[in-house]
């Protein structure tokens, strides 16, 4: 950040070199391969929270800038400032000018579930750490809708006011309370007080106990996204159906009734992408990835690491992680079977 624009900076959990992702031999044989975190361990910054006196924020992606239109690039973890377009562009005009004390969780990514839950929705827990009883205002876009919207209302505080403004406008505030990060790229090891907020509110929230009911075997199916889908979903659901695994489709979900249906879910099998999210409200369960690609992402192991989850995965032969692809079904029951100890119902 420039010199002399920011104040009042809290650190609310100081930086610290090589968290270790405890991994166990199975997870030795993933960090061989995967994309990210081959040594098993992992370095996190200092998780922050400072003020910026007449900052300008752009809505939608949440990028800030201090009083000299320079960006802030904590405002959207720093590699991630040469994907955003309102960091691309010139410095607008028509900048609404807003009195009052604002915040932003929003990041170039927001409408992804996963970037949604895990990176900005935390940022939530920082401001009501570092704000308690102060009035905020909370930048919103005006297009936040479903899930995204459910899940605001079960984490915001009490004591913040949501402002839903058009996604591509500027503004320029007298105050704006900029929280950090507590996530990284790829990488979905949050840390446990953050972990165990977001479960004790939004369960509290919906009505659910604060412990897991696990009973479920769930196959979260992709068949309606644009990419990443199972050609052989139909032959895969044939076995996962021996094994008393029921499809659901989250997309078609509320957020509360996707968060249920993870609170009492004993195991999951699905394609790697954001509806892995959800293992967030689940227990100490086990998963099976099915990754279509030889060089896996991270996000989903390094989260069930940190929930105490037992991550199963199988590494397609696909060069792009959107690829579509075909799973084998013997590699598939032989993980069920030999690895995760399942047996056929009936």
């Amino acid at each position: 950040m420039a010199e002399g624009s920011i104040e009042n900076l809290q650190i609310l959990l100081p930086a610290q070199n090589n968290i270790s992702l405890e991994p166990n031999e199975r997870d030795r044989r993933f960090l061989k391969q995967c994309k990210y975190f081959n040594d098993g361990s992992y370095s996190r910054p200092n998780v922050f929270v400072c003020e910026l006196p007449e900052a300008f924020c752009h809505v939608c992606t949440g990028l800030v800038c201090d009083r000299g239109f320079r960006a802030i690039s904590d405002s959207q973890m720093g590699y991630r400032l040469g994907c955003n377009p309102a960091f691309k562009g010139f410095k607008p005009t028509g900048i609404t000018n807003l009195r009052g004390t604002y915040s932003t969780i929003q990041n170039v990514y927001w409408d992804y579930w996963w970037h949604w839950l895990v990176d900005c929705l935390p940022r939530l827990l920082l401001l009501e750490e570092a704000c308690p009883g102060r009035r905020v205002i909370l930048l919103v876009p005006e297009n936040l809708a479903g899930a995204f919207e459910e899940s605001l209302g079960c984490l915001c505080p009490p004591n913040f006011e949501i402002r839903r403004l058009p996604p591509n406008a500027w503004v320029k505030v007298d105050r704006l309370i900029l929280p950090t990060y507590v996530s990284g790229r790829g990488n979905g090891h949050i840390p446990a007080k953050y972990c165990q907020s977001i479960r004790r509110k939004v369960f509290a929230k919906l009505g659910l106990a604060q412990s897991n009911n696990p009973v479920d075997h769930i196959y979260v199916s992709r068949a309606h996204a644009r990419y990443r889908r199972i050609l052989n979903e139909g032959d895969l659901m044939g076995l996962l159906d021996r094994y008393g695994f029921k499809s659901v489709a989250p997309e078609r979900l509320t957020f509360g009734e996707q968060v249920a249906l993870f609170h009492q879910a004993a195991v999951v099998v699905s394609a790697y992408g954001s509806n892995w999210t959800n293992i967030l409200f689940s227990g100490r369960i086990k998963i099976l990835v099915l990754y279509p690609d030889r060089q896996p992402e991270t996000h989903v192991f390094t989260m069930a690491k940190a929930l105490g989850q037992e991550h199963f995965f199988l590494a397609g032969v696909e060069e792009s992680v959107n690829s579509d692809f075909s799973v084998d079904l013997s590699d598939v029951e032989n993980v069920l079977r030999n690895e995760m100890d399942l047996r056929p119902v009936g």
